[in-house]
């Protein structure tokens, strides 16, 4: 590489010729492109309004509670609105805890910080980097193409292709990065398919149910894992931390799985044959442009191997060691652990000694969301220190007259509702003390109430905010929020009908619940 003398000291090392021709003296802050004025407003109501109701809460609490359970009641109110109107980013309210909790006086820093280590958040790091490693050396998109040409090219076929491929790479690999990969595979066919018509256009309804059906498989595949959706990440956290109950990721998959698979036969079919009917029923060349996409790829590399033998591993591993060796220290969060290390020190070549993943790929992880499962932790155990969420469900102990399913059902459409506008992540981390209260006061089974939870806050299918596989799908152009909505409100009934009927019966049995 070329290099060129540093401007700043005739005597320091030269500068590479590419930092010297484009290096720019602006602050990186002042580099950043401005919010849209609606958001900087939202924002700001956001930061007072989180402020004013967290000091109104902590003000109308009757003063015979515990004033550390009211300041926490106060913070708690504070952090959700903050998170719902991202007042600051989202990672940034989840580090309130530790600031008010010690300076309130309602815990030290060494009781709070513990919750941002927790197990489950080293578990949902290890996947993260785990499908780091899948997309370094393209894995994912050779398992998508090879799944969609094993399916069929039809219209219908090609459609449940690629839903069965988003939503099972959306187990392993965040939806966003899931629905961002497999978008573009699916206008790729679109084009095709317009090519080969008379007016140049692909047919609407096929357009429109392709990528309705990237976005919502995005967000149903990922139920079926433990890391594969933040909601469930935070709702196994919050069990383990405040009720010293475990779930394991083996365990989880037996609840998940089964539900991913009905609800994503289900979205196919309302796609497929009620809402959007395909005006096709053949793609040309449909099948010869997959191929030819995946014959770009060539042949599979040793890196690809010895990424799909980790992977094979790992899943193995999670689901194998509870159930055969269920007294062992090695927790879900010490294989993914094992599997980073893995990444890190195996070679693809012993020659050149580039490792299947390096420390530059693993920059990528989503510090925000580890630090947001943290905040969400450390709130949640201050809820149970101090006493609030006994207080909480003894206020509700009127609603144990009604029936267990209409308290589920009525949980999991608040949450549904919810989610719609604000962060799936967010709602979660929300409702998951509050609800585990509730059930403490009714003297059920927490589990029973925070799954609904935790499956809820995933399921948004209404707005193109609702989640990023929407926002990705609709910004291809090919669906409209009316299309959006048509389909959503029937797959949010869907959702609602389904987490109640997988936590009252799938649940129930895996877990073992009593109610």
């Amino acid at each position: 590489m070329t290099s060129a003398q540093n401007p700043r000291d005739p005597a320091a090392p030269a500068l590479p010729s590419v930092l010297a021709e484009h290096h720019d003296d602006t602050a990186p802050g002042l580099r950043e492109s401005a919010e849209p004025r609606t958001v900087i407003t939202r924002k700001r109501i956001g930061l007072v309004v989180g402020l004013v109701l967290g000091g109104v809460i902590y003000s109308i609490l009757p003063a015979d509670l515990d004033q550390n359970a009211r300041f926490t009641a106060g913070v708690a109110t504070l952090m959700a609105v903050w998170w719902m109107t991202e007042a600051l980013p989202l990672a940034g309210t989840a580090l309130v805890p530790l600031v008010a909790f010690p300076a309130l006086n309602v815990a030290t820093i060494e009781t709070v910080a513990p919750p941002y280590a927790n197990p489950i958040i080293f578990l949902f790091m290890g996947g993260f980097l785990l499908a780091l490693a899948l997309q370094r050396w393209n894995l994912h998109r050779r398992i998508a193409l090879l799944t969609v040409l094993l399916i069929g090219t039809k219209p219908r076929q090609l459609i449940g292709g690629f839903m069965i491929t988003t939503g099972f790479l959306s187990m392993w690999v965040s939806n966003t990065a899931t629905a961002v990969m497999m978008l573009p595979i699916g206008i790729s066919v679109l084009v095709l398919v317009a090519k080969s018509g008379t007016d140049g256009k692909a047919p609407k309804n096929f357009g429109i149910a392709l990528m309705l059906g990237i976005a919502y498989s995005a967000s149903i595949g990922s139920l079926g894992t433990i890391i594969g959706t933040p909601p469930n990440a935070l709702m196994v956290g919050y069990l383990a931390e405040t009720h010293g109950i475990n779930i394991g990721f083996g365990e989880w998959m037996l609840v998940g799985v089964p539900m991913a698979i009905v609800f994503m036969a289900i979205a196919w079919f309302l796609l497929t044959f009620v809402f959007f009917k395909p005006e096709i029923t053949e793609i040309p060349g449909g099948r010869e442009m997959i191929q030819a996409e995946h014959r770009k790829l060539g042949k599979p590399s040793t890196g690809e191997k010895l990424v799909l033998t980790v992977f094979v591993l790992a899943a193995a591993a999670w689901i194998s060691v509870p159930l055969l060796w269920p007294e062992s220290n090695i927790a879900d969060a010490v294989i993914a652990m094992a599997v980073a290390l893995v990444l890190f020190v195996t070679p693809v070549s012993f020659r050149t000694g580039v490792p299947l993943l390096t420390w530059g790929s693993a920059k990528a992880l989503p510090w925000d969301i580890l630090i947001l499962f943290g905040g969400g932790l450390a709130l949640s155990s201050q809820f149970s220190a101090t006493g609030l969420s006994i207080w909480v469900g003894e206020q509700v102990v009127g609603l144990g007259v009604l029936p267990v399913v209409v308290i589920i059902a009525a949980i999991a459409g608040i949450v549904l509702l919810l989610t719609e506008l604000t962060s799936n992540t967010a709602t979660a981390a929300a409702f998951l003390p509050l609800i585990g209260g509730i059930a403490i006061g009714l003297e059920l089974d927490p589990m029973l109430l925070v799954i609904p939870v935790a499956i809820a806050a995933t399921c948004a299918f209404m707005l193109p905010v609702a989640t990023p596989p929407n926002a990705i799908a609709f910004s291809s152009g090919y669906i409209e929020i009316a299309h959006m909505l048509k389909a959503g409100v029937w797959l949010n009934l869907v959702a609602l009908v389904l987490t109640t009927l997988v936590t009252m019966t799938l649940a129930v049995w895996v877990f073992g619940i009593v109610y």
